[in-house]
């Protein structure tokens, strides 16, 4: 899979923005701030419809935009093994005198049709790499469990589906529970929602437990061929796991009065981890900056592998920054990592630091304050 060509209009610092995109690796140059990780957010946010970045969706729209054209356009158009196609989002301030404090309105197509956001992951594969990966290992949870469920959903059609249900049901069942915390409402009334919500949270808890298992091998040969000074192992912390839905009923109705007290679920999807090990130490304990950078890189490829595997085609690598805080050595062994094949979107803002490897061959961009030209390759 790649991308033919991006269109931005009215997204970050990009007032307008056509950029035809080359096969194979392009390599993004520019200072800080001028625009490197808004070109690659505008494609994350196509593949995924999330941000690289934290922060308001209200902030995808250009700072300076007039209040009459308060809302951002990104389009890619995308070649794949089974069609040609047009990604597009449009993401409007609904006060747009407000600015980025406004509430915002999304909304995707796909070939012209209207589709559901929670639909967009895999139309354009891509798997990302931003700065703030790191914080995977020494983050919340919730972090690790939005990679992993955006990974899944890549690759398992049903996967947003389950997701979506349990979330939903979820969202229910704490309601009712806060309720019977403050004294009202029935504690019968939680099994029509534990009747429910079991299958879902088992098919969700199913699908990222087998995707961990495909993932794991590759990551950890990733991180040894990038010499990450250890073995990394990866294992899925499940609350229910190996529970079908009567079993998880029945772990529902064990802990009930326990929920109850707390007002709030504590048993399901929404309470699982990913945990990363050092040679059988957890991760973030131990692992040095440079080591939690090659682990959430060599995640990032590993997801990248399982991706083509399942997919029978490769995923646009959308790196950003991925060559700081590595010496020499560690940055040719994973621009060696890189699949030759595949299309590569690259930033950094000191383009020595890529001159010793087999990306100096690349396309090269440079931008500055939401322009950019093609310098050579």
């Amino acid at each position: 899979m790649r991308v033919v060509q991006l269109h931005l209009a009215n997204f970050r610092n990009y007032r307008r923005l056509t950029l035809d995109v080359p096969p194979g690796p392009s390599v993004i140059v520019g200072g800080n701030g001028q625009g490197k990780t808004n070109l690659l957010d505008g494609l994350h946010i196509l593949a995924s419809a999330q941000s690289l970045r934290p922060g308001p969706e209200a902030a995808w729209v250009r700072f300076d935009a007039p209040a009459a054209e308060g809302f951002a356009r990104l389009r890619a158009q995308v070649e794949s093994a089974a069609s040609p196609s047009a990604i597009e989002m449009i993401v409007a301030r609904t006060r747009p005198d407000d600015g980025e404090s406004s509430g915002v309105r999304r909304r995707a197509r796909v070939d012209g049709v209207l589709t559901r956001l929670a639909d967009l992951p895999g139309r354009l594969l891509a798997v990302s790499f931003a700065p703030a990966d790191l914080n995977l290992w020494t983050g919340a949870p919730s972090g690790r469990r939005r990679w992993l469920d955006l990974a899944v959903a890549q690759v398992d059609q049903t996967y947003t589906a389950h997701l979506t249900t349990y979330e939903n049901l979820l969202t229910r069942r704490n309601a009712l529970l806060r309720r019977l915390q403050g004294g009202l409402g029935r504690p019968a009334e939680l099994e029509f929602w534990d009747d429910r919500i079991s299958q879902p949270a088992v098919e969700v808890t199913a699908a990222r437990a087998r995707y961990l298992a495909r993932v794991r091998a590759p990551v950890n040969l990733g991180f040894e061929a990038m010499r990450g000074g250890a073995r990394l192992d990866l294992a899925y912390r499940a609350t229910g796991l190996g529970l079908d839905s009567a079993g998880f009923r029945a772990a529902l109705l064990k802990r009930r009065n326990q929920d109850v007290q707390r007002g709030t679920s504590g048993l399901g999807p929404h309470r699982d981890d990913l945990e990363a090990r050092l040679d059988t130490r957890p991760l973030a304990h131990v692992g040095s900056r440079g080591q939690l950078r090659l682990a959430a890189l060599a995640l990032k490829l590993g997801q990248h592998d399982v991706a083509y595997r399942q997919r029978n085609e490769r995923p646009v690598l959308l790196l950003d920054d991925i060559a700081a805080e590595l010496d020499p050595a560690h940055r040719r062994l994973l621009i060696d990592q890189l699949p030759a094949d595949a299309q590569a979107l690259v930033t950094t803002a000191d383009p020595g630091l890529l001159n010793e490897t087999a990306l100096r061959h690349a396309a090269h961009y440079h931008v500055r304050a939401g322009e950019i030209e093609r310098v050579h390759g």
